[in-house]
């Protein structure tokens, strides 16, 4: 801890100078705190977006996974053969 330390003349000049980076320091401190906690606040959000995609994620793959055993069933294990030859153009357009 000793190298930290600065060498100051112990003036009244020097005084305020130091109580002026006291202030200084302080106020740094508690910008850098601020900004600190700004940025918790919007990662903490991005993380419930992710945590709901995945969910909804999960019901969807859920439900699609029903719909396709059900259609198993119902037409057998050739599913694709009948799918393709029954549709004309697609519907929906996946993105990633």
């Amino acid at each position: 801890m000793a190298g930290n330390r600065l060498t100051v003349a112990p003036t009244v000049t020097m005084l305020g100078v130091m109580k002026q980076r006291l202030v200084g320091a302080t106020r740094g401190h508690a910008l850098l705190k601020k900004k600190s906690d700004a940025l918790t606040v919007q990662f903490r959000a991005i993380l419930k977006k992710i945590v709901t995609a995945k969910e909804s994620m999960g019901d969807a793959m859920r439900n699609a996974s029903f719909s396709l055993a059900e259609a198993k069933y119902v037409a057998g294990d050739n599913v694709k053969y009948v799918v393709r030859e029954s549709v004309k153009s697609a519907t929906l357009r996946v993105r990633s």
